[in-house]
């Protein structure tokens, strides 16, 4: 019997996160995966909010295409200009706006709970040192990146921040709370809520796991890239890439990279229908 799931977890990746999306194109339809609650952060928010909002394949050709008109991921130039000196904000903003319309966000206010998930700074820190600190926690879960589930985020005083999607009530409204779930100052603008600095979700959880509820039933926790050895947790099924997305995190410039990667993602869930017995 195929498996059943009540929960997904879309982890961050930039990206690597279109491989998310190939793997949920075949296996959803595939399986009749039709969960009750979603939980994502950073760029896996906007593959979960795309996904099921029914506007994956505009969003997805609409920033194919920007990557494809991008030249560079930094413009020195623009250091004397009043443009900006990396695009990945505008282009990752632009693609959602463009995609999302009033008839999404109703699809997605009548669908699965999404929650995402952002970072709220220490309360101690202004938004420039809680910027350097989360330089800081990146760099060192770099370090650590066989790793599932880091909380180096929550031990330099990050907060986990759920807000969920159907308290959107515009589509601008959405397009900010993703972007505040994927923001990394210089690369994007700094993101605010009442006031407050927020920065990427995934310095608290790039894995966010903890915002399912654990007696919700069986959860499906879709990774961005491979590990040696995975969590072994009842009621949870991890799913990986079988081998590093051929695409970088933050790489606007290589719109053939990310259609690999969104492939990638495709032939892995043929894989995991077919050894589900689908």
């Amino acid at each position: 019997m195929p498996p059943h799931f009540e929960n997904v977890v879309f982890a961050g990746g930039g990206n690597r996160c279109f491989w998310q999306a190939g793997f949920w194109s075949v296996a959803a339809p595939e399986l009749n995966l039709a969960p009750s609650a979603v939980v994502a952060v950073s760029a896996g928010s906007a593959m979960a909010c795309a996904l099921f909002a029914g506007i994956f394949e505009a969003c997805f050709a609409l920033y194919k295409q920007a990557v494809a008109d991008n030249a560079r991921n930094l413009y020195l130039r623009n250091l004397l200009r009043s443009q900006p000196v990396f695009p990945h904000g505008d282009i990752y903003r632009e693609a959602l706006l463009a995609s999302i319309d009033a008839q999404a966000l109703s699809r997605l206010h009548q669908g699965p709970m999404i929650k995402i998930l952002i970072s709220n700074p220490p309360h101690w820190a202004g938004a420039q040192l809680a910027v350097l600190l989360g330089m800081a926690a990146f760099g060192i879960k770099a370090w650590h990146k066989d790793a599932v589930h880091s909380s180096m985020g929550q031990r330099v005083g990050f907060r986990p921040l759920y807000v969920s999607v159907q308290e959107c009530a515009t589509p601008g409204a959405l397009a900010d709370l993703i972007i505040a779930s994927s923001c990394v100052p210089p690369l994007t603008p700094q993101a605010r809520r009442n006031g407050i600095a927020l920065l990427d979700g995934s310095l608290v959880s790039n894995v966010p796991i903890e915002g399912v509820d654990p007696n919700a039933g069986e959860t499906l926790v879709l990774l961005t890239r491979p590990f040696s050895r995975l969590p072994s947790v009842p009621g949870r099924t991890y799913v990986q890439p079988s081998q590093p997305v051929p695409v970088g995190a933050w790489d606007y410039t290589n719109e053939a990279a990310v259609q690999c990667a969104f492939d990638l993602g495709r032939r892995d869930g043929e894989h995991f229908c077919a050894a589900a017995g689908a």
